[in-house]
């Protein structure tokens, strides 16, 4: 029984004496964390703004706006017409009942179009921006990655993840740098075709 009480004693003093331990150590590998970690931040609208690959691709999207807006500005011109011929009395007195019987399906028709090519057109622009968007945090990440090895960060995040940080910790120039470095490589690769050649 001795000997039984004597192995309780020393395993609870053991214990005592770990527990005690415990919480120095764990102290201590966090500050050793904090001292040791390199993190830094991007400014993604920096990254789109400044990047040769942004400004192709917000011209691409402008494009394709412009583009939609004056498919949707013809057909709205059209209807404009077409609404003051059917609002203008003395304008209809001059039809035939089946003339403008016409007149009024074509505009119901036009309509009809116009509001379709809208909602796809807002549908395309949406679709293009989020390709663009995905496109563009691919390689800001893959630029993340390539200046974190280089420099020997931890982590690199994006600044709007930030309450606060000091100015000195945004990376975003080098990011750019090696986003157009990536830019410049890829337009620099020959283009292999999806087609086959006879």
């Amino acid at each position: 029984m001795k000997k039984l009480s004597k192995k309780i004693l020393q395993a609870v003093s053991v214990s005592f004496a770990l527990v005690a331990l415990c919480p120095a150590a764990v102290e201590a590998s966090a500050a050793k964390a904090d001292q040791g970690i390199k993190m830094r931040l991007v400014n993604f609208k920096t990254c789109v703004e400044k990047s040769k690959l942004g400004k192709q691709e917000q011209a691409s999207f402008e494009s394709l706006k412009k583009q939609m807006e004056t498919m949707l500005g013809e057909k709205e011109k059209t209807l404009n017409e077409m609404a003051d011929k059917l609002n203008d009395p003395d304008y209809l007195d001059s039809l035939s009942p089946e003339a403008e019987t016409e007149l009024k399906r074509k505009f119901r028709t036009l309509s009809q179009e116009a509001s379709q090519q809208q909602s796809q057109y807002y549908q395309a622009i949406q679709q293009a921006n989020y390709k663009i968007l995905d496109k563009l945090a691919d390689v800001i990440t893959q630029a993340s990655e390539t200046v974190a090895k280089k420099y020997g960060y931890h982590m690199v995040m994006n600044e709007e993840g930030a309450y606060y940080y000091d100015k000195e910790l945004d990376i975003s120039d080098d990011i750019v740098s090696v986003m157009d470095e990536l830019f410049d490589k890829e337009a620099k690769e020959p283009k292999t075709s999806t087609g086959s050649n006879p």
